[in-house]
């Protein structure tokens, strides 16, 4: 439970870091860059970087959380 908050604490803060200033914007566009590579999409333009850094982060956050939660509903649902 307490690495779920941190996970999400960690993740809130990286969308603040990327949505705002304070990230870099050379780290940032790496990042999606090498995102985008992987799975085999066009990266977008440098202005929309920071969002698409932010919706990738929040994404992921849904998604573990999600998924966790999917994970512990369906086995109580077992025992």
């Amino acid at each position: 439970m307490i690495g779920l908050i941190v996970f999400n604490v960690v993740m809130l803060l990286l969308c603040v870091a990327a949505g705002s200033r304070i990230m870099p914007m050379n780290l940032i566009s790496i990042i999606v860059e090498g995102w985008h590579n992987t799975i085999g999409i066009t990266s977008p333009g440098s202005d929309k970087m920071r969002m698409v850094a932010v919706i990738w982060i929040a994404s992921t956050a849904v998604l573990v959380d999600g998924v966790l939660f999917m994970l512990v509903y369906f086995t109580k649902m077992l025992l």
